[in-house]
């Protein structure tokens, strides 16, 4: 091009400027609630296919500048309220803008992939959503127990009654027999640990009998460290569909949980205390008895004739659990900001003594969240916590030696005083093996904990426009805990010397680490037409978890003597499990016929180091679709009908793959042998397939909303334990069963809103669900070398058959098979009488139901 031409275009492009300019103007306006008219803070105010945006100052005010000419539109969001989309004249430079309370969570954005959400009116899966509001509505000691009865087809259980005691969390039914039962956690998208790691006081009370001591201990599950005070909102992945893109760990459930971000505008304080106390609910009683007569029919005579009292009556429950202590929690937080920086820092403090003698939970949280927008394209934001905890224990739960005073009670009779004399001595129980309140008074069972957690995620917008926008989202963090167990059980404890060891300390130090680095890129198309969109999303999740377990485990102890080092025979025991997981996935969603109808695909593909091949992917497919039904009838605002399959994975525990070597003393010597327990080199993931089909209906012009969801599951390749025969050298080794478990159920749930006006709004909600668990598919394994066998007692039965399948050994009373037992056999019809059988030294008579193993 000549120069001459050059320079007559910058000059036409420098002119054409000017009225290009001038095409655009400044908007204001006002949002406010439509209930109360009061001022809304923080909205998010955007320009559909810009970058325009902003967000709502103290007074509810907004300024939009370089808005184009013409007629506009303006796309508002704020947490609580119902999304709204609001149309401006080609001339207005002002507007004054209602919005209404969401009370039924109808526009919520819910999470469907990694990085990506859609709108609970289109969502095709049963998710449910915890709101802050309903989390901090009534007290809770932790975010587990906040849950209770708020989410339908969730079975939420404590362990124990000590104060942040552990609680079970089990979603649609019992998922797996070996493999871990947890849902994964995710806060602020890194994966959390939910570890619970024994106390060790199975050393004293023998509960699990040789088995898993953390199943009795009861031990506190980790996820009681974070402060239900600082969540925003928590989303629960029930279904196989929902939870399908979190792959092989995602079995049992997911729970994402959200905290709280700081808002535009000033900087707002909380302060929330809470005093209070707990006491026992319920009193079970003690028998009185009327004289030594009486108490001759229940106990030893001599033992009554040494101890009993007339007229005495102890209340036991009043000694041991009468305590009323002021139990007290203070929260203090901040948050504000401006449109480029947002900030939230909050502090805990809570004291919640037992009612239990020797129980108590105290903690401390500090938290700080921060929201950094870089120029118009790049925002960071930054998590960061820090807790402190500590725990009485006290002893409770289950035991098989007589310490629990809960074991003990039942068969103390009232007329015993187990309180000290002057001189603090406390009488010997005569009745039992313990003095209860001996027990409680002398025994130490605490448990420490220090964690920190931190994450950091940037969300880059690489193209933003009418019709293509795309986003990519890189996360990171780290999850730390570091928890000590100090136990000690003195000798001058009642039930001490009877093993012929007086005196029991146990000292265990536990961390664990988990990192989550993830990338995550989606891209939403929206035609011309606006009729449909599609929102692609890719991503590659890598996760490295370590748990490092020792324990020093003293007997034999002199009086006031509290360290290891102290005792006369020391045990020390070290349990380190490193894992590395590597995931991909993909997912497709359709938004068609002007936002009624979603269909969704997805796939992900998980590898670990705890399958037996560590460089194998696993594939995990999902399908999904929802299609609303607008006014169907009168009084019936809208109908969504929706249907789902998927299927998700629970990966093998750590070692399962391995056969680990152990060493011992024979004859003087050092010697080195093959550890108890077989390990499978082709261990892999077990496999949940899952079909679910409801409906949500919104009545009442939003104010009631009724859904429903039917489900069920199968579970395949269910990891099991096998007894082996004693000539292999090993006892046991876990194996990839030809076993199917089976969880069919339904989901009932109603929600109203009775009164809503300005100063009043009363919500109601109910929910109804069932699950039954089966087992429909038990093949017999391969006999083993020597001899076979099971410490299972699993079975099936089959309606209206006769049929039972079992796994790997005899049952009494069955006629073995004529020939080798294959995967398709099955076990003979039941003798008419008693019998037994020499391989596995079961007697009994055989049943076709509620049959159980001796």
């Amino acid at each position: 091009m000549k120069p001459r031409m050059v320079w007559l275009a910058l000059v036409c492009f420098v002119l054409g400027a000017g009225p290009l300019a001038a095409q655009t103007r400044i908007l204001t306006g006002t949002v406010r609630d439509s209930a109360t008219g009061g001022a809304l803070a923080g909205v998010a105010v955007t320009v559909p296919g810009t970058r325009l945006g902003a967000y709502t100052k103290d007074n509810g005010s907004f300024l939009l500048a370089n808005v184009p000419e013409g007629a506009a539109t303006l796309q508002l969001r704020f947490i609580g309220y119902r999304r709204r989309t609001v149309t401006i004249e080609p001339d207005a430079t002002t507007v004054e803008i209602t919005m209404v309370r969401d009370l039924l969570k109808l526009d919520e954005i819910v999470i469907t992939g990694q990085s990506t959400g859609v709108g609970r009116e289109n969502l095709p899966n049963a998710v449910a959503t915890i709101s802050s509001d309903e989390l901090e509505r009534t007290p809770a000691p932790t975010l587990e127990a906040a849950l209770q009865g708020k989410v339908p087809g969730a079975y939420i259980q404590a362990n124990g009654g000590a104060p942040g005691g552990g609680i079970q969390i089990n979603l649609r039914g019992i998922s797996t027999i070996n493999a871990g039962a947890d849902p994964l956690f995710i806060l602020d998208g890194i994966v959390i640990s939910n570890s619970s790691i024994a106390n060790g006081q199975n050393a004293v009370t023998a509960a699990a009998a040789g088995g898993n001591a953390s199943n009795q201990d009861n031990p506190t599950n980790r996820l009681a460290d974070l402060n239900p005070a600082d969540i925003e909102k928590i989303e629960i992945l029930k279904g196989g569909s929902a939870a399908s893109i979190y792959g092989s760990k995602a079995t049992n459930g997911v729970v994402i949980i959200t905290t709280k971000r700081g808002q535009v505008g000033r900087p707002q304080f909380n302060i929330s205390q809470r005093f209070g106390f707990s006491e026992i609910a319920n009193k079970i009683g003690q028998r009185t008895f009327r004289d030594s007569a009486d108490a001759v029919t229940v106990y030893d005579t001599t033992l009554v004739s040494q101890n009993f009292v007339p007229g005495r009556r102890v209340d036991y429950e009043e000694l041991l659990y009468g305590r009323k202590s002021l139990a007290t929690e203070t929260e203090l937080s901040v948050s504000g900001g401006s449109d480029q920086t947002r900030y939230f820092i909050s502090g805990l403090v809570k004291n919640e003594p037992g009612i239990a003698r020797g129980s108590g939970y105290k903690k401390q949280g500090f938290r700080i969240n921060l929201d950094q927008t870089l120029g118009g394209r790049v925002s960071v934001g930054v998590s960061t916590s820090v807790t402190h905890s500590r725990s009485d224990r006290a002893l409770s739960n289950n035991d098989n030696t007589g310490t629990s005073p809960g074991l003990v009670l039942p068969f103390t009779p009232s007329f015993f005083d187990p309180r000290p004399d002057s001189l603090g001595v406390f009488p010997v129980n005569p009745f039992e093996r313990s003095n209860p309140l001996q027990t409680l008074s002398l025994l130490k069972n605490q448990e420490d904990v220090w964690r920190a957690l931190g994450t950091v995620s940037t969300k880059w917008s690489a193209i933003t426009g009418d019709r293509h926008n795309l986003n990519v989202t890189v996360i990171g963090g780290a999850d730390y805990f570091n928890q000590q167990n100090d136990f000690l059980s003195p000798p001058e404890l009642q039930y001490e010397p009877l093993d012929g060891q007086p005196g029991t300390v146990i000292l265990g130090k536990a961390s664990n680490l988990n990192t989550t680095l993830a990338v995550n890129g989606a891209h939403i198309y929206t035609p011309v037409s606006k009729g449909w969109s599609a929102t692609t999303s890719i991503g590659v999740q890598y996760e490295y978890r370590e748990l490092n377990n020792t324990s020093v485990l003293g007997r034999s102890l002199l009086t006031g003597q509290s360290s290891p080092d102290q005792a006369t025979s020391r045990d020390v025991s070290q349990d380190v499990r490193p894992a590395k997981d590597l995931g991909l996935y993909g997912q497709e969603e359709v938004l068609l016929l002007n936002r009624r109808l979603l269909l969704t695909a997805g796939l992900r593909a998980d590898r670990s180091s705890n399958n037996g091949d560590p460089d194998k992917y696993f594939y995990y497919p999902k399908l999904a679709g929802s299609y609303r039904v607008i006014a169907p009838i009168g009084g019936l605002d809208e109908v969504k009908f929706r249907a789902a399959y998927g299927q998700t994975g629970n990966a093998p525990t750590y070692g399962s793959k391995n056969t680990f070597d152990t060493t011992g003393v024979y004859d003087g010597n050092f010697t080195t042998s093959v550890g108890p327990r077989a390990g499978d080199p082709n261990i892999r993931p077990e496999r949940q397939k899952e079909v679910e089909l409801g409906f949500d209906a919104q009545m009442a012009h939003g104010r009631a909303q009724l859904s429903f969801s039917w489900y069920q599951r199968n579970i395949t390749d269910l990891l099991l334990d096998q007894t082996l025969a004693p000539s292999t050298g090993q006892v046991t080794r876990i194996f990839n069963s030809g076993a199917t478990l089976r969880n069919r159920g339904f989901e009932l749930g109603l929600q109203l809103i009775p009164v809503q006006s300005s100063n009043v709004y009363w919500s109601f909600g109910t929910s109804f669900s069932r699950n039954r668990s089966l087992i429909t598919k038990l093949p017999i394994p391969a006999f083993q070398t020597g001899g076979f066998g099971t410490s299972l007692g699993v079975f099936q039965i089959e309606q209206g058959k006769s049929a039972t399948q079992i796994i790997g050994g005899w049952w009494a009373g069955y006629r073995r098979p004529s020939a080798m037992p294959t995967p398709t056999s099955r076990w003979a019809s039941p003798m008419t009488s008693s019998g037994s059988d020499s391989a596995s030294g079961c007697t009994g008579t055989g049943r076709r139901a509620g049959m159980s193993s001796t």
